[in-house]
């Protein structure tokens, strides 16, 4: 894919770079933005599938992150990414996020991006949930996660709600497609079912076997996408 798809070097409003991966077809648009330590090869199945069909796909490598691995960056960078693709690109028809990816994409829509179709693969849905999980895999109290909680919302003066998924579906409400596997280690899937009940219309396909990662190059996920959009 990285040899194939025709590279974009960008940088967003503040100045941090990220790549765009793009595979040319005559079709509907579709961006994808992939995950926490993720990059945006991860999608290569998903976009020679959808270029295959007639679909003009484009990967973003969020700042930090793949060939600009870094330090340090948050989820508002990569909105900030996929803001500057759109203007950039222009409107994009459908997007994919995997993991944090979606959420980003969410977020993305409070900025007036909009896509017409939107796919979440082992997607988190809220900050408490993400913060969570984090403090119970390395065994920490409920102090601590209170004060992570406390930590992000004074720094960026906000409510941790009204950046999760789980809250922004319920006030943008694109056609959506919600893939998760039963045996992801990274995203639990209760959140994937939960965001299926707070998404009105949601569709939902639950896959076993497949983890956080895996599930991005799987036959009948790619095929899920694929009806989900021509339909």
């Amino acid at each position: 894919m990285r040899n194939e798809a025709i590279k974009h070097e960008l940088l967003t409003k503040n100045a941090k770079e990220f790549l765009v991966f793009e595979l040319k077809a005559d079709g509907p648009k579709v961006l994808m933005i992939h995950g926490w330590s993720g990059r945006a090869s991860q999608f290569y199945k998903i976009a020679e599938y959808l270029q295959a069909k007639g679909y003009h796909t484009f990967a973003i490598e969020a700042p930090e992150h793949g060939e600009l691995k870094g330090a340090k960056t948050h989820m508002f960078d990569f909105v900030d990414a996929i803001e500057e693709s759109a203007i950039r690109f222009g409107d994009f028809d459908m997007a994919i996020g995997h993991s944090l990816g979606g959420m980003a994409l969410f977020n993305s829509l409070a900025r007036n991006i909009w896509f017409e179709k939107l796919v979440n693969i082992g997607s988190p849905v809220n900050i408490d949930g993400v913060v969570s999980d984090f403090t119970m895999k390395l065994e920490m109290d409920d102090r601590v996660k209170a004060g992570i909680i406390k930590y992000i919302e004074k720094r960026y003066e906000m409510a941790i709600t009204e950046v999760s998924s789980d809250h922004l579906c319920q006030i943008f409400r694109p056609e959506g497609l919600i893939v998760h596997d039963v045996f992801d280690q990274d995203v639990p899937v209760e959140q994937a079912r939960h965001m299926h009940r707070k998404w009105r219309g949601s569709k939902y396909l639950e896959t076993e076997g497949l983890g956080h990662r895996k599930v991005l190059r799987d036959e009948k996920v790619l095929d899920a996408i694929y009806d989900f959009f021509k339909n």
